[in-house]
């Protein structure tokens, strides 16, 4: 919970990111949090800022002047940082070019070392970059969409230097399967002590696709596909021809909408338990959205009881371009077993499976959290953090987690004028900070 009358509030002026890139904001070993950014200038960000210290200097830089187009969210950039403290982030511009941009550190959490700009080149138009480090395989792995249809991956084992060629590990017809979201988790292993698995979800879009089924899957740090139950099938983002594409059938349902609705994928949390955030509706039926979480239990997903109504994002009958599908959004804090007070010390598990929620009331843009004391089965209203009239017309979407986030930044969202995710956005990230001192 995010005690209001000790919290200050800061912002990011001008700063915006998209639902399919990864990692949008990361809290370093050093204690700060990075979060990538966008503009509707165009512009590619990094901001530095300290949550325990109010004191503390923050630092912005502006890697690159423009990504592809004023104004569209899907050209934000992924930030990810490496095991020695260098960061890189990534970035593409929306089906435009067929290149994924970069930019390292030379130092270790220095963003005001990141040299020159380089260039990955696909064989179609790329949109998206989610990005991550195999630390144990010391490679960066790399996610992205090519062709609007295809998701391909690439492995780099020099921090960047160099890169395998693109390896097509999902494909999907224009009505098919082609959002795909995956997230770093770290597990306690018996054996190891801690390892690292990708968990990750995908769907088909929730107007064009024929398909409104949410599936879910892991890759292991060997990059094999892994069951939700632990058990392989073969496939691996490693091999050749078949053994190295994904199919369907080997995917755990998470969520399969009934005749005359749809869904949308609204996030994967990465801390267990293994939670999928959604929004089910009616296609131009506003009033109809819901939002739940689906929670794995041993033998498959378990949705919850409906958290609450999501309410009107954009007119239905003013956007034609996909965007109205669109809702305020959810992200997963740290999940029962992960973090927070356990059963067995406690009698109970209040505080440990907390989700935040931007929707609308019909009267007022909210952000809030909801808490679940039973495993994901129900969540109940925690607190309102936020509320905005809407006389103004300003809204608030998309609350955002940052990795390894503490209580003194849980979380950050988003705030102004929305009307399309290209060229129809004017906001800022906002957030409310409890500093230490």
């Amino acid at each position: 919970m995010i005690i209001s009358d000790r919290a200050v509030e800061r912002r990011i002026k001008r700063a915006n990111t998209d639902w399919w890139i990864n990692e949008k904001a990361v809290v370093g070993m050093n204690g700060k949090t990075y979060i990538a950014y966008f503009t509707d200038m165009g512009e590619i960000h990094v901001k530095e800022l300290d949550a325990k210290c109010s004191r503390a200097l923050s630092r912005d830089v502006c890697l690159c002047r423009l990504n592809g187009s004023y104004a569209d969210e899907h050209n934000s950039p992924s930030i990810c940082i490496m095991e020695n403290g260098r960061i890189i982030v990534a970035y593409t511009a929306h089906a435009a070019t067929h290149t994924l941009k970069y930019r390292v550190t030379d130092r270790p959490y220095d963003i005001e070392s990141f040299g020159p700009e380089k260039v990955l080149t696909y064989q179609s138009s790329v949109t998206y970059a989610q990005l991550f480090e195999n630390t144990r395989r010391h490679e960066l792995w790399l996610f992205t969409r090519v062709n609007s249809v295809t998701w391909e991956f690439r492995r780099s084992p020099d921090e960047g230097e160099t890169w395998s060629a693109p390896h097509t590990f999902l494909k999907s017809d224009a009505g098919g399967l082609f959002y795909f979201d995956v997230r770093k988790q770290l597990v306690l292993d018996e054996k190891s002590g801690i390892r690292e698995q990708w968990f990750f979800a995908l769907y088909g879009h929730p107007r064009i696709s024929k398909d409104h089924t949410i599936r879910a899957g892991i890759f292991d740090d060997e990059g094999s596909l892994l069951r939700l139950d632990g058990r392989q099938n073969g496939m691996s983002l490693f091999a050749e021809g078949e053994a190295g594409e994904l199919t369907l059938s080997a995917l755990d349902v998470v969520y399969d909408s009934p005749e005359g609705t749809t869904v949308r994928l609204l996030e994967v949390a990465p801390t267990l338990p293994y939670r999928v955030g959604l929004a089910t509706f009616e296609l131009n039926r506003p009033e109809t959205i819901t939002y739940y979480i689906a929670s794995w239990r041993e033998d498959g997903f378990r949705l919850s009881a409906p958290i609450c109504k999501g309410g009107e994002f954009l007119s239905p009958d003013t956007q034609l371009d996909g965007s109205q599908t669109y809702v305020g959004g959810m992200a997963c804090y740290y999940g029962v077993g992960a973090a927070g007070i356990h059963a067995r010390h406690h009698g109970e598990t209040i505080n440990t499976d907390r989700v935040f929620i931007a929707r609308f009331d019909g009267a007022e843009r909210l952000l809030e959290s909801y808490v679940s004391a039973d495993r994901g089965a129900t969540y109940g209203l925690e607190q309102v953090i936020r509320r905005l009239a809407t006389p103004d017309q300003q809204k608030i979407w998309r609350p955002i987690v940052p990795i390894h986030a503490q209580d003194n930044l849980p979380v950050y969202w988003h705030e102004g004028v929305y009307a399309a995710h290209t060229g129809g956005w004017h906001c800022d990230a906002v957030m409310l900070v409890e500093y230490d001192d």
